[in-house]
C-alpha cells in the first residue's frame, strides 16, 4: 500500500513539474473526441478524414494556446492519428522527404556566419553615419539595412535575432540617455515595430529573404506558374518599396517619439563604425560567398541550378574553410527544433491532402462565394487569408494549411491564377505585423518588453490597412 501511494505521489509531483498545461489539453482533447463522433453525420468527408481534420485543428489550437512545446504537440498529433488508424505512421513523417525542412536547416546554418560577424552592425552603422541625423533618417537606415541583408540571409528570424534586436536595443538605450524627455520604452516601441515592418516586407520582397517562400513554389508550379528570383522581385518591388518609403511617417503619426535632432547619433555611428576596424579576411569571404549565392539565385532560371543546390554550395564552402564548424551546426537546438517543427507541419498537411480534406475545404469556399463577383471574391479570399495569420504561429504553417485551398477556390470561381497567387504570396509575409505571436521574428521583439500585446494589435491593424490599400491599388493599376 505504501509503495502504491509513493508511486502515485511521484507521478503527481512529476506532472506538476511538467511544462504541459494539462487542463487546457484535456478540454481540447474532450471537444476533439466529441467532434470526431458528431461531424461525420453532417459532412461528405469520410470518418477517417474527419479525424485527421479534427486532430490538425486541435493541434493548431494547442500551439496557439501554448499548451506545451509545439514539437511535442505535433508528435502527439502524429501519435493520435496513427493509434486511431487515421494514417500510417510513415505518413506522419512524410514532410521530411520534402526539401524545404532541410533547406531551413542549411539556411539557419548559413545565418550563423553573419550573426557571428560584425557585418550586420557594420552595415547599419554605415547607413546611420550618413542618414541618422533625424528620426526619419534613422528609420530609413534601419529599413535599408534589412533590405540589403534580406536577399543574402534567407531567414527573417535569424535577421531579427542577430541584427535587428541588438541594433534596436542599443539605439533605444543610447537615444533615451542623450535626448531629453524620451524614455527607452517610447523609442524602443517605435524602433521595434519599425523593424518588424521592415522585416515582414523584406521577407516578401525577395524570394530568398524568407524560407517559407519556397513552399509557395511547390504549390504554384503544378499550375504552370514558373517562379524565379527575378520574376518574384518584379511583381513585389513596387508595392513593397512604396510601403517601406511611407511606413516611418505612418508610425510617427501613431507613435510620436518627440525625437528631432539626432546629430550626436551620426557621430556615434561613425565612431562605432571606425572602431570595428577594417573588414577582415573572414568577413570578406563571407561577403563573396553570399554575393555569389545571390548571383546564382538570380540566374537560376538560366543556369538551372535550384535554390537548394546553391545553399548547399555556400554551406560546403563555409565548412571547408572553417568558418562554420560542423559540430556547432549539429549541436544547435534551435536549428533542429525548427527543422522538426516545419517537417511535422508539412507531414500533417500532406495527410490532409491525401485524405481529400483540402479539396473539400476548397469546394466549400467556392460554393459559399460563387454568387459574388470575381472582384468581391478576390478581395474576400485574400483578406481572410491575410488576417488568418492571427490563428497561426508561423508563415510556414499558414502557407501549408491555407495557400493551396484558397488558390484552388479562387481559380474555380474564375479569378486569374497569377494575380491570386501573387497576392496570397505577398500576404504570407506582410501579415507578420499583426501580432506578437504570429511568427518567430515577432516573438523575438516581443521578448524585449518594448511592445505590449495591446499596442502590437493596435499598430498591426493600422499598418495592415495601409498595406492592403497599397496592394489593392497596385493590383487595380497593373493587372
Amino acid at each position: 500500500m505504501y509503495l502504491k501511494m509513493s508511486f502515485i505521489s511521484f507521478v503527481k509531483d512529476s506532472l506538476s513539474k511538467s511544462d504541459v498545461k494539462f487542463k487546457k489539453l484535456s478540454i481540447i482533447a474532450f471537444i476533439a473526441t466529441i467532434l470526431c463522433i458528431i461531424i461525420p453525420n453532417y459532412t461528405v468527408l469520410s470518418p477517417v478524414a474527419v479525424r485527421m481534420l479534427v486532430i490538425f485543428i486541435s493541434t493548431m489550437v494547442c500551439i496557439i494556446l501554448e499548451v506545451c512545446n509545439p514539437i511535442v504537440l505535433l508528435l502527439l498529433a502524429v501519435t493520435c492519428a496513427s493509434l486511431s488508424k487515421t494514417i500510417d505512421v510513415k505518413m506522419g513523417f512524410s514532410g521530411f522527404s520534402n526539401t524545404v525542412p532541410w533547406l531551413l536547416f542549411i539556411v539557419l546554418s548559413l545565418a550563423k556566419t553573419i550573426s557571428s560577424s560584425t557585418l550586420g552592425l557594420r552595415l547599419a552603422y554605415l547607413f546611420m553615419k550618413y542618414f541618422g541625423g533625424s528620426i526619419i533618417g534613422l528609420s530609413y537606415s534601419i529599413l535599408l539595412t534589412e533590405v540589403v541583408i534580406g536577399p543574402l540571409l534567407p531567414s527573417n528570424t535569424a535577421r531579427a535575432a542577430s541584427i535587428g534586436m541588438p541594433l534596436v536595443k542599443s539605439l533605444s538605450q543610447y537615444i533615451s540617455c542623450n535626448v531629453k524627455n524620451v524614455s527607452e520604452k517610447t523609442i524602443g516601441t517605435y524602433l521595434s515595430f519599425l523593424y518588424i515592418c521592415g522585416n515582414a516586407m523584406t521577407s516578401g520582397l525577395f524570394l530568398t529573404a524568407m524560407l517559407s517562400n519556397a513552399l509557395v513554389i511547390d504549390v504554384v508550379e503544378p499550375l504552370g506558374l514558373h517562379v524565379t528570383w527575378m520574376s518574384w522581385f518584379k511583381y513585389m518591388v513596387i508595392p513593397y518599396i512604396t510601403f517601406l518609403l511611407i511606413v516611418p511617417f505612418i508610425l510617427q503619426l501613431i507613435r510620436k517619439t518627440n525625437v528631432k535632432d539626432l546629430s550626436k547619433l551620426k557621430v556615434l555611428a561613425a565612431n562605432n563604425y571606425e572602431e570595428l576596424g577594417a573588414i577582415n579576411n573572414k568577413e570578406k569571404l563571407i561577403i563573396l560567398v553570399f554575393l555569389g549565392m545571390l548571383v546564382l539565385w538570380i540566374l537560376s532560371e538560366f543556369i538551372n541550378i535550384p535554390i537548394m543546390t546553391t545553399a548547399l554550395i555556400g554551406l560546403s564552402i563555409f565548412i571547408f574553410t572553417g568558418i562554420l564548424n560542423i559540430k556547432d551546426i549539429l549541436s544547435s537546438y534551435g536549428t533542429f527544433s525548427s527543422v522538426m517543427l516545419l517537417g511535422l507541419i508539412i507531414s500533417l498537411v500532406n495527410c490532409l491532402i491525401d485524405l481529400k480534406v483540402i479539396d473539400w475545404f476548397s469546394t466549400i469556399i467556392s460554393n459559399s462565394v460563387c454568387d459574388f463577383s470575381k472582384t468581391t471574391v478576390f478581395i474576400l479570399l485574400t483578406i481572410i487569408y491575410y488576417f488568418a495569420q492571427y490563428f497561426f504561429t508561423s508563415e510556414s504553417s499558414k502557407i501549408m494549411a491555407l495557400f493551396a485551398p484558397f488558390l484552388s477556390a479562387g481559380i474555380a470561381i474564375g479569378i486569374d491564377a497569377k494575380v491570386l497567387a501573387i497576392t496570397l504570396t505577398a500576404f504570407s509575409s506582410a501579415s507578420d505585423v499583426l501580432g506578437s505571436y504570429v511568427c518567430p521574428s515577432a516573438l523575438t521583439f516581443y521578448s524585449s518588453g518594448y511592445l505590449t500585446l495591446k499596442q502590437w494589435m493596435y499598430y498591426g491593424i493600422i499598418i495592415a490597412v495601409c498595406f492592403l490599400l497599397i496592394w489593392y491599388t497596385y493590383v487595380w493599376m497593373f493587372f
